[in-house]
């Protein structure tokens, strides 16, 4: 392993940690170059405003996160479709958005690069999704939005997500465009592996369910009123 390599683990591997990060930027100073000088500064500036700072020189320096052709420039430094990183914080995208076969090429390139944290993925099926649930990476994931294949029957991928252990740390789960009855309700309510849930929302619009009023009243009961959602954010 090179030496960016260790330190983007490192940064990926302790992503609440702002210290990995302030060592990168130290490195990339040390290469020199325009983008590696422009994102050091970002990463740096961001990293203050984060921690409470109101400056405007600061901002001006985040600009290389917020222009198309600046982030273009990072994608290409970092060998990463322009395309999948989204919502730059503290210097690193912490958002992945892509379908399931945009994501699969790049995603064990972009777990041990990028600190994603929240990762949407649309146009799952129950095969695609048995795939996704086996990434190890996804052990660091805070967000999972996941939405099936606009077809019917619906995709029944609740089941799967509720059985793996690598969806143990997720403290937000939105899924859309899947098969919603009582017994996933009963999968989700009775996983060990997603008892960390702080928030649930499942888009059923337009879907065939068969959830009955226990099932929803199960639901809401544990995640409030606003679990079911007819909004798609894809």
């Amino acid at each position: 392993m090179n030496e960016e390599a260790a330190l983007l683990r490192a940064i990926c591997e302790h992503p609440d940690d702002d210290t990995p990060r302030l060592v990168f930027a130290d490195w990339l100073d040390e290469q020199g170059g325009a983008v590696n000088a422009a994102w050091a500064a970002g990463i740096r500036a961001q990293i203050a405003l984060a921690r409470g700072a109101d400056d405007d020189t600061l901002r001006f320096q985040t600009c290389l996160f917020d222009s198309r052709s600046g982030l273009e420039r990072l994608a290409a430094r970092l060998e990463l479709p322009a395309e999948v990183g989204d919502g730059w914080e503290r210097g690193f995208p912490y958002r992945a958005a892509a379908s399931f076969d945009q994501l699969r090429g790049v995603w064990p390139a972009l777990a041990q690069r990028l600190p994603i944290r929240t990762l949407a993925v649309h146009e799952l099926t129950e095969i695609e999704t048995e795939e996704l649930v086996t990434w190890p990476a996804l052990r660091r994931l805070r967000e999972l939005d996941c939405a099936g294949v606009w077809d019917s029957p619906r995709a029944d991928l609740v089941p799967i997500l509720a059985g793996s252990p690598n969806l143990r740390n997720l403290k937000v789960l939105r899924v859309y465009d899947a098969l919603l009855n009582d017994a996933n309700v009963s999968a989700l309510l009775a996983s060990p592996h997603l008892a960390g849930l702080e928030k649930l929302q499942l888009g059923y619009e337009g879907a065939t369910s068969t959830l009955s009023d226990d099932g929803r009243q199960r639901l809401t009961a544990r995640f409030g009123d606003n679990v079911f959602e007819d909004a798609i954010p894809f």
